[in-house]
């Protein structure tokens, strides 16, 4: 049953997401596959509208209440699929204490760790958060006096303000689907915990359920007739070990690429934010100015209504100074982001790890 379910949810999202995209080509107008897109499309805009009316009933709020059906829902999933591999998966494995010990304490990490995730404070922006946090104004990409449009406080740096959970977190990573909750200064620990765990339960039980088909077959191309024309176990079994040998490698990467952003010294966030700089650097528009303007370190080379050259703020776009009526100072054009640049948030990897993984 479990698995006819996966395998019928996956072979209609594949037909929906065909229809979408293929369903208004030339070759399909005035046919039933054009009318069942047009169909399909005023149901989403159906869909929208009552998302719209109930999110002014919640005061904008609609969308984070509907974010806990994710992590409700990956809970449920996980319950049943540990329930299903007790009951299916587990007879068919020799299982001594010690492995059935890590097994059970596999599964408890899960729990643990979603809901610490889900639960804890990211880290918002308050006089009492603050007094603590170790992160000034690079003037580059964060800037003094940065105030928040939503919340109207001043914003430290390396923080944001998350639309869909209404305040300004510090140390902004990302906001979690998975565990609807942004993740910050407070809780990175708690989400890397969260991924590792996953990591954990994809590897071992992909091991696993593969042990328990692997004497069913003399060669690894049996393995599909050993799933789908034998027993409900080696189904249930079988779908096990094709969703670990999928999402194992995702996970993996995804925790693989948040490695590399403690090495850099960057958040998820910020990784937007240095694109944008190196944008202007290979434009040519990126300006290191001496002595800085206004506490401002690095400018931006434009024009203004007139055709004139100007030098702008990274802050706001203001102009600050002119090219022909800047008297005592000395623009240097920032030739690399690597070489003239240098990020104030990199500590080195380790000095990362621990800011990040050890508050």
């Amino acid at each position: 049953m479990l698995f006819k379910l996966i395998l019928g949810i996956s072979i209609t999202s594949f037909l929906l997401t065909i229809l979408l995209i293929f369903g208004d080509s030339p070759s399909f107008r005035n046919t039933p596959i054009q009318n069942a897109r047009i169909r399909l499309l005023n149901l989403f805009a159906k869909l929208s509208s009552f998302y719209n009316y109930l999110d002014k009933r919640t005061d904008g709020r609609f969308i984070q209440y509907l974010g806990w059906l994710v992590p409700i829902g990956y809970i449920i999933v996980v319950t049943i699929c540990f329930q299903q591999f007790l009951i299916k998966t587990k007879p068919m494995i020799d299982v001594g204490s010690i492995k059935m010990g890590y097994i059970l304490s596999s599964m408890a990490l899960i729990y643990v760790a979603t809901l610490l995730c889900a639960l804890s404070n990211p880290g918002i922006v308050n006089s009492k958060s603050t007094k603590s946090y170790p992160y000034q104004p690079n003037q580059l990409i964060f800037f003094r006096d940065n105030k928040c449009n939503s919340c109207q406080i001043v914003k430290p740096a390396r923080s944001k303000h998350c639309s869909v959970c209404g305040h300004c977190y510090l140390l902004y990573d990302h906001h979690c689907v998975w565990v609807n909750n942004c993740i910050g200064w407070k809780n990175y620990r708690w989400f890397f915990l969260f991924l590792f765990v996953n990591i954990n339960m994809l590897m071992y039980g992909g091991i696993l359920c593969y042990k328990a088909l692997s004497p069913q077959m003399t060669r690894i191309s049996q393995l599909w007739n050993v799933i789908t024309t034998t027993t409900d176990a080696n189904k249930v079994t079988g779908v096990f070990l094709i969703l670990c040998t999928i999402f194992t490698p995702i996970v993996v990467i995804f925790t693989g690429l948040h490695l590399r952003y403690i090495y850099l010294g960057v958040t998820t966030n910020e990784l937007d934010k240095w694109g944008e700089v190196e944008y202007l650097v290979d434009l040519g528009l990126l300006y290191k100015v001496s002595p800085n303007i206004d506490n401002e370190t690095y400018v931006e080379k434009a024009r203004d209504s007139t055709g004139a050259v100007v030098y702008i703020s990274l802050k706001d776009e203001t102009i600050l100074v002119s090219e022909t009526n800047s008297p005592g100072y000395n623009f240097t054009p920032v030739l690399s982001v690597v070489d003239d640049l240098i990020n104030d948030y990199d500590r080195g990897f380790w000095n990362n790890f621990k800011e990040r993984l050890l508050v």
